[in-house]
């Protein structure tokens, strides 16, 4: 069978602007069968053969990502696959899957905690027995070729990550030579998202490649789950890209005429997409939908809080298929909506809105702290992390900010807790009073600040970067109107984590900052360094707060690096500026050594308290 196309049905189209860019997948579809479609006409619901052969007992325990789930069916459901596959050993493909449910069963019974090298033996002991067989094997399939390099690999003495990343090159090569289901069984063993290389979709399947007959296609969906579920003992989420082939699995339950397990894995998909709007498109949603109401009409069952739920969310992404729909919209989080987060804060008035959630003024309860209350609708959010340490998978702004707020930093701002609905993510952060941001004390300070002010406020902010860096946090924005200032104190706190990433050792690759910020080596290369990128936009704060404008204002103002200072500046600034800026990262300065360097030991006794205004201005009107 070619590949899957999910293609919207001639009659029952529907067009939603959103769904640019979305995930190809079945849309708005007033007969089921449509959906199905594949290139070149063919049909999955077509042929003779059926998804269940007469007198199977269907006994795949799923939906497996369900609190209804018994892990000693799970358990006993993979050992009789395993000797299935015992029994028709002259199939290659159950040599394979062999060697898959083995992995399978070992990873199960020891809930996810199991090392590569601890897998290693069912290797070595599958290719001895497929060696003591072979001569009566009428076809063997490559396993000689991948299978002991495989179990070698995973013996090496490398620690976990290197190691990860080698058996996933490994995977790559064996699919680059068209060893699909070896290449599968590594991405595996790496733990790699269902999705992230196009051939990995389906497991035993090349991409959406499904088999020939329906009963391989429901076991290949078999396969899947369980290691949807594998993954889930250690991310503690389901996988995103699974969700459609769990809806195929669905419909065809239903069509079997197993109606409540079709409605159980409707719930499931449900909930994954209430969890993770952006995981499928409007179109899977509405039929979707459309399945559960016509299974509970034949049950005569009202319909449940989850489906609900999920009609609620359909018509949210339905009214945000415009660009300015959220500011147009009439969209609000209501405390009532969740009694824990009304038992704990009180919720005032708006403060600000805008295209990706509005945030209210807020006390908490306990103690009469003020609070900003952030809602985003989970419509909104296409990006996602797992903190380390963590297995939930948490939007990347909240994501960040909890992994920066533990422990707190003087000069970041905290977050405080968050709660989830249905349709938002609620983030309680604390909120400075009186504040203002950099750009904005700036210019009520004759638009430049006296180098006493700007080593005080500096000194803080390089504190909130390393702090950052310190927890593994990539700010990636670091500039004037994302630094709030205490013009009582001069206490600084660096926000909004919207444009971070995760620190690594790798260079980056994408870019999501503010141009003026860039560093010339993204703008050259198109590829930075987290750390040296983020000296650079430290450099340019600086230069901002004591010269009043941004040293650069074009990609090849970046590229030539020549800076123009107010003929004020110090000459030990001057210095310190310039090395920030080096166009060459390694030759920047750590954080220390800008903390070290002389314009920063200079201002030691300076006071700067009588230099400055102190207007009252309420940041938090003008951001969300």
């Amino acid at each position: 069978m070619s590949v899957l196309m999910m293609e919207r049905s001639a009659k029952g189209s529907k067009h939603h602007p959103e769904e640019k860019g979305d995930h190809s997948c079945m849309r708005g579809f007033s007969d089921m069968s449509d959906m199905f479609n594949v290139s070149g006409g063919y049909n999955i619901l077509d042929g003779d053969d059926k998804y269940i052969p007469d007198g199977l007992n269907l006994n795949f325990p799923g939906p497996l990502m369900s609190n209804k789930m018994q892990k000693d069916k799970l358990i006993r459901f993979i050992q009789g696959k395993v000797q299935d596959c015992l029994l028709h050993l002259d199939e290659p493909q159950q040599q394979y899957s062999y060697f898959f449910w083995q992995i399978m069963e070992r990873i199960c019974n020891r809930s996810g905690r199991v090392t590569m090298a601890e897998v290693a033996p069912v290797l070595f002991n599958g290719y001895s027995l497929l060696r003591r067989t072979a001569s009566k094997l009428g076809r063997v399939k490559n396993w000689e070729n991948w299978c002991i390099p495989l179990a070698r690999l995973l013996c090496s003495a490398a620690p976990e990550d290197e190691l990860r990343k080698a058996v996933v090159q490994m995977g790559d090569d064996f699919a680059s030579r068209g060893w699909i289901y070896a290449a599968h069984i590594c991405y595996v063993l790496a733990c790699m998202e269902l999705g992230l290389r196009n051939q990995f979709q389906l497991i035993g399947c090349d991409g959406f490649n499904a088999p020939d007959r329906k009963s391989d296609t429901r076991e290949a969906i078999e396969r899947t789950e369980v290691y949807e579920y594998v993954l889930f003992l250690t991310s503690g989420s389901g996988q995103l890209a699974f969700q459609e082939f769990k809806f195929l699995h669905a419909y065809m339950l239903a069509s079997a005429g197993l109606q409540v397990q079709a409605l159980d894995y409707c719930e499931n998909i449900a909930e994954m997409v209430i969890r993770f709007p952006r995981c499928v498109c409007v179109g899977m949603m509405e039929v979707t939908i459309e399945l559960c109401e016509t299974l509970l009409q034949e049950k005569k069952e009202e319909r449940p809080e989850w489906l609900l739920q999920f009609h609620q969310l359909l018509i949210l992404r339905l009214d945000l298929s415009s660009p300015n729909s959220l500011e147009d919209s009439d969209l609000e989080f209501h405390p009532s909506q969740h009694d824990e987060f009304d038992s704990r804060y009180t919720m005032g008035e708006m403060l600000g809105k805008g295209g990706f959630g509005s945030v209210y003024a807020g006390v908490r309860k306990a103690d009469g702290k003020k609070v900003a209350i952030k809602c985003v609708p989970k419509a909104l959010l296409t990006e996602f992390i797992t903190i380390p340490g963590e297995t939930h998978k948490l939007p990347l702004e909240m994501g960040l900010m909890e992994m920066v707020s533990r422990p707190c930093c003087d000069n970041v701002v905290e977050l405080l807790e968050w709660f989830e609905t249905a349709i938002f993510f609620i983030m309680v952060l604390e909120r400075p009073d009186p504040c203002m941001d950099l750009h904005q004390f700036r210019k009520l300070n004759n638009r430049r600040l006296p180098e006493s002010v700007a080593r005080e406020v500096m000194r803080q902010v390089i504190r909130a970067a390393r702090h950052c860096i310190d927890l593994g946090v990539l700010h990636r924005d670091i500039k004037a109107t994302n630094i709030l200032i205490n013009p009582d104190t001069l206490e600084v706190k660096l926000i909004d984590f919207g444009c971070g990433d995760l620190l690594t050792d790798e260079p980056y690759t994408g870019y999501a900052g503010t141009p003026g910020y860039w560093p010339p080596e993204w703008v050259l290369d198109r590829k930075y360094f987290g750390v040296p990128a983020t000296i650079w936009s430290l450099g340019v704060v600086m230069f901002d707060l004591v010269c009043g404008n941004l040293p650069f204002v074009s990609d090849e103002e970046i590229i030539k690096g020549l800076l123009k200072f107010a003929p004020d500046v110090s000459p030990e600034l001057r210095g310190l500026i310039t090395w920030c800026l080096d166009n060459t990262p390694e030759w920047r300065p750590t954080f220390d050594e800008i903390l070290r360097h002389n314009w920063f030991k200079k201002g030691c006794e300076d006071t700067v308290r009588e230099t400055v205004q102190t207007p009252h201005v309420d940041i938090w009107t003008n951001s969300s």
